[in-house]
């Protein structure tokens, strides 16, 4: 419920420990709804949510999910290449900044940040519902999808969510490139990191200020949103921990942050920060920052390490299961795993579960069922019983 992830995200201990969760696992929808996903998309996810306890997820899509192509691994589609990962396929560009000859190391720097921000209101937003939780840059979409939005869709989308699930659940809004995600997203790790460690203030004055200011621009939008909680993304490590030094990122990143985040804070609104990889060496400093809620990648960042930090801190953390054991795991382990999250989670007043890389579709499905069986053993609902649907 939409009281509990509130309460949780404000230290305050919630009836019923909520859940986060990406599903896009095209077996486990079927088996708690009995209906097939790719013919009522809708209907599929509107049960799903309901029935599997998920307190916070994105809109309810309008249409239906195109079926994925049997036999097919890859398909291009203009200048990014699509891979089947459930009911909705992940992508990647086949080239960065296609436009842009790639002579030396300096290419980023003929990139023209300034250009970057929202379509304007006249424009056609195209990009689905689904994916209106994410970055609006130009190519939109959480995976670089190549759609657009509007901030009129954005609102929009958003009043009809709360219209349609009320008290039942949050929507998850999570902005893509907060800072240190912008030139990952436009130029790949490999060419942003020589850039910017070739000429750092130069790096600066073209790309980190006016980045910053299409992101101040969002948290302004965001700032007027009918929602209670903005989800802020920002990868800035990597598996093993820091790309940078210290000194880099309290420079040129952590220096803007409270200025990118000023407008949230003034409207009142909880503010999650989402980061993939280790995130151990920071866990401290980002608690200075006006976020209410952590939601970390793990076992990259050791669960005890947010345990001793952010939950003793009274602070939101949402996570806790190992998409990888889910993945590769016995259904034994995932009980086992599953139980251990809880029981650790559970002392805390912020915990949020939450399964961190997503429910997909190379999840074995008896994995997700003891996933979910356990936590309903545990005091966290889940309805797994099969609906059967009378054609």
């Amino acid at each position: 419920m939409k009281k509990d992830v509130l309460n949780a995200l404000s230290g305050i201990y919630p009836n019923t420990i909520p859940s986060k969760e990406t599903l896009n696992h095209p077996g486990i929808i079927h088996h708690v709804t009995g209906i097939d996903p790719f013919e009522d998309t809708p209907k599929a996810f509107e049960i799903a949510w309901e029935k599997l306890g998920i307190d916070i997820h994105v809109a309810k899509p309008r249409a239906n999910a195109k079926r994925p192509t049997k036999g097919v691994d890859t398909w291009k589609d203009g200048n990014l290449r699509f891979s089947p990962l459930g009911i909705y396929p992940t992508s990647a560009w086949i080239e960065y900044c296609p436009h842009i000859p790639k002579t030396d190391i300096e290419w980023p720097f003929q990139y023209d940040a300034t250009k970057d921000g929202f379509l304007s209101e006249d424009k056609v937003g195209t990009i689905p519902d689904m994916e209106m939780h994410a970055t609006f840059r130009p190519e939109g979409g959480l995976a670089g999808e190549g759609n657009q939005g509007t901030i009129r869709q954005l609102r929009e989308v958003t009043s009809d969510f709360n219209r349609y699930f009320g008290n039942k659940a949050v929507q998850y809004h999570i902005y893509y490139t907060t800072l240190f995600m912008w030139p990952i997203v436009k130029f790949g790790w490999e060419p942003f990191v020589m850039a910017a460690t070739y000429n750092p203030e130069k790096f600066n004055e073209q790309l980190w200020k006016p980045w910053s200011e299409a992101s101040r621009k969002y948290c302004e939008i965001a700032a007027t949103l009918d929602s209670e909680v903005i989800f802020m993304h920002d990868d800035i490590v990597s598996g093993t921990g820091p790309i940078f030094p210290p000194e880099f990122y309290e420079e040129y990143i952590f220096s803007r942050y409270n200025y990118i985040l000023d407008p949230l804070v003034k409207a009142g609104k909880k503010i999650v920060y989402v980061c993939d990889g280790n995130l151990d060496y920071f866990l401290e400093r980002l608690l200075d920052f006006p976020f209410d809620a952590l939601h970390f990648e793990n076992p990259a960042t050791p669960f005890e390490r947010i345990l001793e930090t952010w939950g003793k801190a009274g602070k939101g953390f949402i996570g806790g299961i190992s998409t990888e054991l889910l993945t590769n795991g016995t259904p034994e382990d995932v009980k086992k795993h599953t139980r251990k999250v809880i029981e650790a989670g559970r002392i805390y007043p912020g915990f949020i579960i939450s399964s961190c890389g997503g429910l997909h579709g190379d999840i074995p499905l008896q994995n997700i069922i003891a996933y979910f069986e356990t936590r309903n053993e545990m005091g966290i609902p889940a309805d797994l019983t099969q609906n059967i649907v009378i054609q």
